[in-house]
């Protein structure tokens, strides 16, 4: 709303004077409904804001007319008066006066609203908020929550001056206006009665026998009570070098007496509603019953709840806002922090009673959930990528869209990795990844399978994919595979990305499959591998030696350009075909999706094997009718069948022409096992261990006797 709608200022001017007249018939408003002043706001304003005021147990009152808004007073006082921002001045003049003959003015909230410019001047004018954001369908929501937030208590002062008339002056002007006084002669009686009273600010004579106002403040700052009380000074001294030593030893304000009520009053009421803002925020004033948490007491109930039994699923997560340094940079300290409260709000909107939220860095919140199983917390996760992205934010006049990166990281198990520290590196480790995919998006680990990678591994590959992207070349390594049957040497060969702190390891298929398909670089993987495969046999067939080469190829990722190719360099070389033999998944043979990539694959002529993620004695079955001449099968599933049924099995499958691998032997005793049930070929790194180069010799007992 354009602050030209704001009424002349001698609207308010008379409305000053005529304030006392006002609030001399006030009645006490004890057992009515909190209410909420909407002074001058327009009705297109106030009905945006009244659905979310009066969801949050507040009743709007709107008032076109100054002389209606302030006999309405006399009923009760607002809790929060929403005024022009042009208009604060005034009206802030117009409360303070009332406070004179009605505490309870006191107390009121004066928020105020318009374009962004006009914000320094409303603060300055006594504002305690600032509205700018009035597209938000989210503000009067947002509104209800602040005001609900703040502390509405009397302001308590504690007074210390040796001079009784000065006391009783000042007593008697801050209790006019509603505020609680305990003043002292002694500073250390005061000072004792610290803990006790609590109060919200210490009014302090500089000069004063035994203990001067320098002592009781470095007294005050010390305990573990007061270190951030407001502590404001009362003297006749004007030496710049005395007020310089008081604000230097913790003095928050030095006002100079005589002191008028007016400035008096102003300066002890903006450094409470500071202080208070201030501590709320810490969680120094009062603790947080609700799901938001300072960080400290957010580590502090991770803490407790990593040593709490757990009955559901546990989750960490870790939310960033993808647009945090363009919005840093635009939206400055201000717009930022209302950015990060409007976030917060939706973010509050979707969580449940137990759950617990704390903004632990800029544009960046941490979410303690429980949920009984994984599917409802997939729900959360949606809940609030949606919450940041559905709509956007109105901030500063501008109109913002949002997106979440959020890392999820399990409750540690393992008792070697129960600590927060570790749980905390999960979840940042997750959501970089969540950041460095794009954004608006989870990551992280919600499976309870040993076997699933912690995001920091899901990161490194992710980083190995990029440079793999930007060309640099896998690790390809030759695993003899031992030959039960037959007489030529036969290796499987692996891609595997580089890692730069483990030279000599990388990161095998298994790992970075989900990763490499998902952005789409498998293809040009998978091609890398065939052709250092076809030069690999290319040389070994100039040296004499025949040897076939089992590769993995991904034939989801199959496309047409990727069949020309393969087509094209098997036209090119085809005395190679007989040595190579193509790996697909299982899944994706039996899926008719992909028949046009097989049948295309199968008329080059090239051997087709088939291999599984989720390995079953079933395939053996399942794979009858499709044109694979080999099964990999892993030892651990052929250890734990039935002996019988496996040799039926195995026959059927061989019946039919076809061969079968097992991998992952790592016993040198189990070969005769094996060898009796007709296996065809054995992997294990105990049998034969890998090499960069087919130029080896086959292993010793390569042919079975």
């Amino acid at each position: 709303m354009s602050a030209s709608a704001a009424p002349p200022p001698d609207t308010f001017a008379s409305a000053a004077r005529r304030a006392d007249a006002a609030a001399a018939g006030a009645t006490p408003d004890a057992g009515l409904q909190p209410c909420v002043d909407l002074l001058k706001v327009g009705p297109a304003f106030a009905t945006r804001l009244g659905p979310g005021l009066q969801a949050r147990g507040l009743l709007p009152r709107a008032f076109d007319d100054v002389e209606a808004w302030l006999a309405a007073l006399r009923e009760r006082a607002p809790q929060a008066l929403i005024a022009p921002a042009a208009a604060v001045p005034a009206v802030a003049e117009v409360l303070e006066k009332l406070a004179l003959s009605d505490p309870r003015m006191a107390s009121v909230l004066l928020v105020a609203y318009g374009a962004a410019e006009q914000r320094l001047n409303a603060m300055l004018g006594g504002a305690d908020w600032y509205l700018d954001a009035l597209l938000d369908p989210q503000l009067g929501s947002q509104l209800a929550g602040w005001i609900r937030e703040q502390d509405t208590a009397p302001f308590r002062v504690l007074l210390i001056d040796d001079d009784a008339e000065g006391r009783l002056y000042c007593s008697s002007i801050l209790k006019r206006v509603g505020m609680q006084v305990e003043a002292f002669e002694d500073a250390e009686q005061a000072i004792a009665r610290v803990p006790e009273f609590k109060p919200d600010l210490v009014l302090v004579d500089l000069y004063m026998p035994g203990m001067d106002g320098l002592t009781v403040t470095s007294r005050l700052r010390a305990g573990e009570s007061s270190p951030l009380l407001p502590i404001v000074f009362l003297s006749g001294e004007e030496r710049p070098a005395a007020r310089f030593n008081a604000l230097r030893l913790g003095a928050d304000d030095f006002l100079t007496k005589p002191i008028r009520p007016r400035p008096l009053i102003a300066a002890v009421r903006s450094r409470i509603k500071r202080a208070r803002s201030f501590n709320r925020t810490l969680g120094v004033a009062q603790a947080d019953t609700g799901p938001r948490l300072r960080r400290g007491d957010f580590l502090a109930e991770l803490e407790r709840r990593l040593r709490a039994p757990e009955s559901g699923w546990r989750v960490l997560l870790a939310l960033r806002v993808d647009q945090a340094a363009a919005l840093r940079e635009r939206l400055g300290l201000s717009g930022t922090h209302a950015l990060e409260r409007a976030l917060a709000t939706r973010i509050r909107s979707v969580m449940d009673a137990g759950d617990r939220y704390s903004l632990w860095e800029e544009f960046g919140f941490g979410v303690l959930l429980e949920r009984p199983d994984v599917a409802a917390v997939r729900t959360v996760l949606a809940a609030l990528l949606a919450a940041a992205n559905s709509q956007a934010f109105e901030i500063n006049g501008e109109s913002i869209r949002l997106s979440l990166s959020i890392g999820t990281a399990l409750s540690p198990r393992d008792a070697r990795d129960a600590s927060t520290e570790r749980w905390i590196a999960s979840a940042f480790s997750a959501v970089s990844v969540a950041s460095q995919f794009g954004g608006n998006r989870t990551e992280g680990v919600l499976s309870r399978d040993p076997g699933a990678l912690p995001p920091e591994r899901v990161l490194v590959i992710h980083h190995a994919l990029k440079d793999l992207a930007r060309g640099g070349s896998p690790r390809f390594e030759f695993q003899p595979l031992l030959r039960l049957r037959g007489d030529r040497g036969s290796y499987a060969l692996a891609a595997k990305l580089r890692d730069l702190r483990a030279p000599l390891q990388g990161y095998p298929r298994n790992e970075y499959l989900a990763l490499a398909r998902e952005q789409q670089a498998l293809a040009s993987l998978d091609r890398m591998t065939l052709f250092h495969a076809f030069e690999a046999i290319a040389e070994q067939r100039q040296h004499g030696r025949a040897s076939c080469v089992l590769v993995p190829l991904d034939l989801a990722s199959v496309d047409v350009r990727q069949l020309a190719w393969f087509e094209a360099e098997l036209r090119r070389r085809p005395e190679l075909s007989s040595d190579l033999r193509i790996e697909l998944d299982a899944a994706a043979i039996l899926d008719a999706a992909h028949v046009s990539q097989l049948q295309r694959l199968q008329a080059t002529g090239i051997g087709l094997g088939a291999s599984s993620l989720s390995p079953s004695l079933d395939l053996l079955d399942r794979l009858r009718d499709q044109p694979v001449q080999l099964l990999r099968l892993p030892y651990a599933l052929i250890n734990q069948a039935s002996p019988e049924q496996l040799a039926l099995k195995i026959a059927a499958w061989q019946a039919m022409g076809r061969e079968l691998l097992v991998d992952g032997v790592e016993a040198v005793a189990a070969v005769g096992a094996l060898w009796n049930l007709g296996v065809d070929f054995l992997q294990g790194d105990a049998l034969a261990a890998a090499s960069p180069r087919l130029d080896f010799e086959s292993p010793e007992g390569e042919e079975a006797q």
